[in-house]
């Protein structure tokens, strides 16, 4: 079989849920293709899908000796060579991952992946909240707005910040925010004048490791009782790490620290599904936190 037909054969077996073969498929395709920087890429992909760690490093340093300026790769590798690694995930590299991801976002997300979290997270919140509204609400990394339909219903005012144009294009479509901006969220809490009731935080902060900083400069941007709630995916071991799928996972007692060195109190913590991944659940840590009065 010539590379092409391999090649076709891989992705076939792929979006069929036959990622082993699918794999091997690939493995095949870079012996007989090692100059395809693409086909090194594919394989990674698939290696990293079937736990084959060092295989995905290879394929992903291979494809980036062609494509250098490739961000999203960059940071994988820093997790497949067990690197220190950054205090957030670099801001190119989620612009570059939301500007592909955008036009399959939410097919891929609810109805492949089971995604639950802004219905959990809103589950949790209404222990605390109950039904009050009337709220100046703020849904930082607000992507598409499937956390902001969960919000509005408490919102006399709702705001959206994301990182991605992309994907706040998509969010302006729902009208249902009354105001969208498109910035990096620590740089927009640091700058703004403005105060909310409630900032939620989405499976945004899968984005940062220590999440001390965001906490802090949420809580800048509360008003008195104001809450905070986030949803992060759950680590089982303290802090933090950068995990090869890039993205961070964080311990409960993280998260505890975290609160009580941005002086905020610890109203809520649950693990609970956040959405599949390669056939496996995902767990988040669903939080919520209040800016005492003074």
């Amino acid at each position: 079989m010539d590379v092409d037909s391999l090649s076709d054969l891989s992705a076939h077996l792929r979006d069929h849920g036959k990622v082993q073969a699918a794999y091997l498929c690939a493995r095949r395709v870079v012996e007989l293709a090692p100059d395809d920087a693409d086909a090194w890429c594919a394989m990674a992909e698939l290696a990293h899908i079937v736990g084959q760690r060092e295989q995905a490093r290879t394929g992903y340093e291979k494809y980036l000796q062609s494509n250098p300026d490739d961000a999203e790769v960059r940071h994988i590798l820093i997790a497949l060579r067990d690197e220190a690694p950054p205090d957030r995930v670099p801001d190119e590299c989620i612009q570059q991952l939301y500007r592909k991801f955008s036009a399959f976002y939410e097919a891929n997300m609810v109805d492949t992946l089971g995604y639950e979290a802004p219905a959990r997270l809103g589950a949790l919140l209404k222990t605390v909240l109950g039904e009050r509204g009337g709220l100046r609400v703020l849904d930082l990394g607000c992507g598409t707005g499937l956390s902001g339909l969960n919000l509005k219903p408490r919102a006399a005012h709702l705001t959206g910040v994301d990182l991605s144009p992309e994907m706040v294009e998509k969010a302006r479509a729902r009208a249902i925010y009354d105001r969208l901006e498109v910035a990096e969220l620590t740089g927009w809490l640091a700058q703004s004048q403005d105060y909310y009731d409630l900032i939620v935080a989405c499976d945004t902060l899968i984005y940062f490791g220590d999440l001390a900083p965001v906490v802090k400069a949420v809580r800048k941007r509360l008003k008195e009782d104001g809450v905070m709630a986030f949803s992060v995916e759950r680590g089982d071991r303290a802090p933090y790490r950068l995990t090869d799928s890039g993205r961070y996972v964080h311990h409960e007692d993280h998260i505890a620290g975290a609160a009580k060195e941005a002086q905020m109190r610890l109203l809520g913590l649950k693990e609970d599904f956040i959405r599949m991944e390669y056939g496996n659940e995902v767990t988040g840590l669903f939080t919520v936190l209040q800016k005492p009065a003074d």
